[in-house]
């Protein structure tokens, strides 16, 4: 069973309403190809390395959204939030119609067909009598013990069952609670005593699933191979730079820091590279 790990950038344009009903294939391009040349150019992330993508405020963009993602080659999205059930439901390919009713959080699916493009849902989390998206929105969760007893109902009611692959999103801000951490270390410790359990990205998962290894053969599966011999260039320095340039946006300055060369101006949307 894999376990899905996805954190994600975005500028939170608002009203949240927006991105469903009014971005256009421009301005999803504008977001998404933008923050992929700034996580190339100041983080160096290779372009061919960003192949999904996640709404903002998982409002789904429509066809718009799903028509600039073929354009532009990325493989998958992970932004729809599906309804609660059992078992949970695996990713599925957007060559065919969805397999679920789109009306968690005001969403507007694709209703056309995109070959060549994945799903990677969000199934809900069951917190008690409750059902949420991410961990941090979950509701009474306050103690190591609540985070430690979420996780864990969750992971066996996808390993349980159909072992969908169990999706694990957050917010950066969540992992500052320390006592969350040492809850959430616990998890990863205690379910990786199975010898089948894998903790991989969207994109490794998403491997597995088009081209389906036994366990006997996982350790040799390319795609969840770990790369050991990292370019000088791409490599984390020792002493980044600590950028203070200024915001045409904001219209201050703002603090960047980065292996690279400071930029002239703050990079956003439409001046990725930060040019004067």
């Amino acid at each position: 069973m894999s376990i899905k790990q996805n954190f994600n950038m975005f500028r939170h344009r608002g009203p949240e309403e927006w991105w469903s009903h009014n971005a256009t294939i421009e301005d999803w391009f504008d977001e998404m190809i933008g923050q992929a040349n700034i996580l190339h150019r100041f983080a160096s992330i290779r372009m061919e390395q960003i192949r999904g993508l996640r709404a903002p405020f998982l409002r789904v963009g429509w066809n718009r959204q799903f028509l600039m993602m073929k354009e532009f080659g990325f493989v998958y999205d992970s932004s729809i939030v599906v309804p609660f059930s059992n078992p949970p439901l695996w990713p599925y390919s957007l060559e065919y119609r969805i397999p679920h009713n789109c009306s968690e959080n005001d969403q507007l699916c694709p209703t056309r067909s995109y070959p060549g493009l994945w799903e990677l849902p969000i199934n809900q989390l069951k917190a008690n009598n409750y059902s949420c998206v991410t961990i941090d929105s979950c509701p009474n969760i306050v103690s190591p013990n609540d985070v430690y007893k979420l996780l864990m109902h969750n992971f066996k009611r996808h390993y349980l069952s159909n072992r969908a692959p169990f999706g694990l999103f957050f917010h950066a801000r969540w992992f500052k609670n320390p006592d969350f951490l040492i809850a959430f270390q616990k998890f990863v410790k205690e379910v990786l005593e199975n010898p089948d359990v894998w903790f991989v990205t969207n994109w490794q998962a998403l491997q597995w699933i088009k081209h389906a290894r036994t366990l006997n053969e996982l350790n040799s599966f390319e795609p969840w191979k770990c790369v050991r011999k990292i370019a000088k260039s791409e490599r984390a320095c020792n002493s980044p730079n600590t950028c203070k340039v200024y915001s045409r946006v904001f219209q201050q300055d703002r603090y960047l820091t980065t292996c690279a060369k400071c930029p002239a101006k703050y990079p956003w949307i439409r001046n990725e590279f930060g040019l004067d």
